[in-house]
């Protein structure tokens, strides 16, 4: 079997299903299955979580009990919503034959991918971030971590988004914060309606070649499906969907994709929402209106210390306020 990558393509699955599969195939590998590339089509919409983040991050009104469900994955990254139109493909393999650096292994492990969107049409690249892009938009989310010896990279192919929805899963301070951050997702976040058969056929190619092995169609094992009724308890356990709790910053942030993010502060009752475009500052509103010198319609990119000296001159307070919330940028 050294030869071998198995692929599991499980069609259409639930929501619970679309997260602990692919959890079950890690220890799978970790316990010596083959290297897997796997895919699924979840049917129904929900919410994940990173295993470092909380559910003190979303939105109570809707996510939770009797709304959307959540479920807490075991690699990193921040809140997402997943829904049909999504084709999501996973890569497991031994840490062992991951590398050392996380960037590199992540730029590996997503090469064939972004060769499999080109291959049905679409002008897929990987950026300096690792971000899988058309022109400046993300086309493509992923998460990566280690579980147990087995490193994964999950990523999607985006067919249909819904860009209100995916706005509406994250717990905001004011209507003009969740408002930037939904137009900054409309702006950045872009499906690209492909044929999901022909991409798991171009991507099953493409990760074999990278991987010089020989691609075998599989399924779980016998050890995978018992960590799969396991998972399958864990994960809707309210203990383990929770989180830690986080400490609360005065000043909310939340990230748009690589590089882009959108922050709110108050101070003394005034209100200033801002977005950030690798460190420039892209729009800036104080008390929910545009304000000089960064327009509200994005055509100018300034750099973030021209905006800060020009509030200092202005109001000092604000300036003081943009210079908190820029200072811990999400991750």
């Amino acid at each position: 079997m050294a030869d071998v990558l198995r692929v599991i393509d499980f069609g259409k699955v639930g929501a619970l299903r679309s997260q602990t599969l692919w959890h079950a195939i890690a220890y799978g590998v970790s316990e010596g299955e083959p290297p897997t590339l796997s895919f699924m089509e979840p049917v129904e919409p929900y919410v994940s979580i990173g295993f470092h983040r909380s559910v003190d991050e979303l939105d109570p009104d809707v996510c939770g009990p009797g709304k959307l469900p959540v479920f807490r994955r075991m690699v990193g990254g921040g809140p997402v919503y997943i829904d049909r139109g999504q084709l999501f493909f996973q890569v497991t393999v031994p840490a062992a034959d991951a590398g050392i650096r996380r960037a590199e292994t992540l730029r590996r492990l997503l090469e064939p991918a972004v060769a499999a969107f080109n291959d049905v049409g679409i002008a897929a690249r990987l950026d300096r971030r690792n971000e899988v892009v058309v022109g400046d938009r993300k086309i493509c989310g992923h998460a990566g971590g280690q579980i147990g010896s087995a490193v994964i990279v999950v990523g999607n192919v985006i067919a249909s988004f819904d860009h209100e929805a995916a706005a509406s899963i994250v717990r905001v301070p004011a209507a003009e914060a969740r408002e930037e951050f939904r137009r900054q997702m409309t702006r950045f976040v872009m499906p690209t309606p492909a044929d999901f058969g022909a991409f798991v056929a171009a991507a099953t190619r493409r990760y074999a070649a990278a991987f010089g092995r020989r691609e075998v169609e599989g399924d779980l094992g016998p050890g995978e499906r018992t960590h799969l009724d396991r998972l399958d308890r864990l994960f809707v356990d309210p203990e383990w969907v929770s989180g830690a709790r986080i400490r609360r910053d005065r000043c909310w942030r939340a990230k748009v994709k690589s590089g882009v993010w959108v922050g709110y502060g108050e101070r003394n009752g005034r209100r200033l929402t801002v977005t950030f475009t690798e460190g420039d500052v892209r729009c800036l509103r104080v008390d929910g209106e545009p304000r000089e010198p960064v327009p509200g319609d994005d055509a100018t990119r300034v750099p973030y210390e021209d905006v800060l000296e020009a509030l200092e001159q202005r109001d000092g307070e604000l300036a003081a306020l943009l210079s908190e919330i820029a200072a811990t940028p999400p991750r």
